[in-house]
């Protein structure tokens, strides 16, 4: 009986560290929805994001709500990182949503005549596992109610 056991001993304790590895690999990961061209859904995870991004249909372009990942490589995230870490026991910053403007007539100077050289984006965003589940802004601050009622 000693000699079975302690030979497959090895083999659960090298199965246990398999899936502590993976547990503790995944564990920082977030997981956002994000979506194609075609308007497809998909669940992904990925380790540099620390926010998943809702920017939301328009009533010009009801097909044109965007959902994805995105972390520091990607994006400028400092103000989001200073106003989530305002959230506390009694207190919690659900989502952060900003209008901007990009002048691009700055960018590349020959546009700057153009009258629309600025475009303006609209989006939120929020930072824990498939927080941004609804493309359209009214469907999407439901689901981040409902995630955190109690």
């Amino acid at each position: 009986m000693f000699p079975t056991v302690a030979s497959t001993a090895p083999y659960s304790v090298v199965f246990l560290t398999f899936l502590l590895s993976q547990f503790y690999s995944t564990s920082d990961a977030l997981t956002c929805y994000e979506n194609d061209d075609d308007g497809k859904i998909y669940e992904v995870t990925n380790s540099s994001w620390n926010y998943c991004v809702l920017i939301p249909a328009t009533s010009v372009r009801p097909n044109s709500g965007r959902v994805f990942g995105v972390g520091p490589s990607a994006d400028w995230t400092e103000a989001y990182d200073h106003t989530f870490a305002l959230s506390d026991k009694v207190y919690k910053i659900l989502t952060v949503c900003v209008l901007e403007k990009y002048d691009f007539g700055v960018l590349a100077p020959k546009f700057s005549g153009l009258s629309s050289s600025a475009e303006f984006m609209f989006r939120c965003v929020c930072n824990y596992d498939r927080c941004n589940s609804a493309t359209s802004f009214s469907d999407y601050l439901t689901a981040l109610k409902d995630d955190n009622s109690l």
